[in-house]
């Protein structure tokens, strides 16, 4: 690849790369690109699929659509939760864990990691929870040390639902408070006030029976710095387990987006002050013993591992169930039909409920290395081209970029390239970058073969 091909993956050059490295922030969704399955072959495939045994580390996925409220933020709001979808929803949800679960598939390898997504899974019931814990413990291989997490929110997240996942066999419970701060939450759509979420993660820690986690947003419409420093504070007052950094993604056509749009809410904290704010919460939480696992991602205690994430986000087999769920199988890629009336009929005629299927393409895995080093903040380019050897010579080929990287203070190292701070921030866009660039350089061996 010519250097001038590899410039639009450039670094800015500035005395801060932390605030101005990118003119703009990537967002990078797991996986890869494939060839699409017509539809008329989905039984077939997916059956064959269903007959691969599995190798290696796998999670399960299962997802619930329903929310009590749609977030100002929130880009993935589906169905508002009404009480009576509890039952029929878990009477689905396990029929459809029930059809697989006898599969070569299913038993063939353990299951290292089980998360509960959404939506917002703690809208069910707590006896609904409890009985899809135990008949996905009962009726799959989870390894002894497998990772069970539900998702939730205060809201819905009463003491008798938590002691219900508990008792069922969960050990990590994840909640996205975002901010303590009340008004800063009210104006996002929140409905509990900062002192119930401080109440309710003291409930939680008193209990000592799972890793506590919470996600926090930076760079949300009414949060300044004291608000950030505040939010940072009382994640460590609190003991908790494992806490997120998130950075704010404006998702088009999200009422946030359209708030900000209409004049009725304050624009989203700019880009720059969002990478000092990452900056300032890796420092707060390196200078109280916390240790960072991901880019996103920090642990207090041995009992955080954020596996599931780590896992998914290196292309691990994902067992996927529920409507809206989406899992990689055997080299597929499948997505479960997030129209919930299409969705019970599936399960209802014992067939997969599925809205796309594809097979991965040839740089899948490639790519997922990228993605697991990127996440990681550890990227080896000669394990990559040892273990992918049809892309060997990819690390020379981009060897501007990686030299322009280096300058702009984001990566260090080479082969194995380490992420700065300022890296650890841009990681999705060094990411994206890096995809892109490995798609040329494959297209530009194609054609010279």
């Amino acid at each position: 690849m010519p250097p001038s091909t590899l410039e639009k993956y450039f670094a800015l050059p500035s005395e801060d790369p932390l605030q101005h490295a990118f003119s703009r922030r990537h967002v990078e969704p797991p996986g890869s690109e494939g060839e699409a399955i017509a539809a008329s072959d989905y039984t077939q495939v997916w059956n064959a699929v269903q007959q691969a045994p599995r190798h290696g580390q796998a999670v399960m996925y299962l997802h619930v659509p329903f929310c009590a409220n749609h977030c100002l933020f929130c880009g993935f709001y589906r169905y508002k939760w009404e009480e009576e979808h509890s039952s029929p929803y878990a009477d689905a949800l396990i029929r459809e864990l029930e059809q697989e679960a006898d599969s070569v598939s299913s038993r063939s390898a353990p299951i290292n990691a089980v998360y509960f997504g959404g939506g917002t899974p703690t809208a069910l019931a707590g006896a609904d929870l409890a009985r899809i814990i135990r008949r996905i413990r009962s009726l799959y291989p989870l390894a002894p040390d497998c990772e069970i997490t539900v998702e939730g929110r205060i809201f819905h997240f009463d003491n008798d639902k938590v002691e219900a996942c508990l008792d069922a066999g969960a050990n990590r419970l994840s909640t996205g408070v975002q901010t303590f701060d009340t008004l800063t939450r009210r104006r996002q759509g929140r409905k509990a006030t900062g002192e119930d979420a401080i109440r309710f993660f003291e409930g939680l820690t008193v209990k000592n029976r799972a890793a506590i986690v919470c996600d926090l947003i930076l760079g949300l419409p009414y949060q300044t710095e004291k608000v950030w420093q505040d939010d940072l504070r009382i994640v460590e007052e609190l003991a908790l387990d494992g806490v997120d950094l998130y950075t704010l993604a404006l998702f088009p056509g999200s009422p946030l987006s359209k708030a900000i749009q209409k004049g009725a809410c304050e624009p989203a904290v700019d880009l720059g002050m969002k990478g000092l704010m990452y900056g300032s919460g890796l420092e707060y939480l390196n200078q109280q013993g916390w240790t960072q696992i991901s880019s996103s991602h920090w642990a207090r205690s041995t009992r955080e591992r954020n596996l599931y994430n780590s896992l998914v986000k290196s292309g691990a087999d994902c067992l996927a169930f529920g409507s809206g769920a989406g899992g990689n199988m055997s080299g597929y890629a499948y997505g479960i039909n997030s129209d919930l009336n299409g969705y019970y009929s599936s399960i209802e005629e014992g067939e997969k409920p599925l809205s796309y299927l594809q097979r991965n393409g040839q740089l899948s895995g490639p790519i997922n290395h990228l993605a697991a080093g990127i996440e990681g903040m550890r990227l080896d380019l000669a394990r990559l081209e040892r273990e992918h050897p049809k892309i060997a010579g990819f690390s020379s080929a981009i060897a501007p970029v990686l030299d322009n990287w280096r300058k702009c203070h984001l990566i260090e190292g080479f082969p194995v390239l380490r992420l700065t701070t300022a890296g650890r921030f841009w990681h999705q866009t060094l990411l994206s970058h890096l995809k892109s660039a490995l798609r040329l350089y494959s297209t530009d061996l194609e054609q010279t073969h």
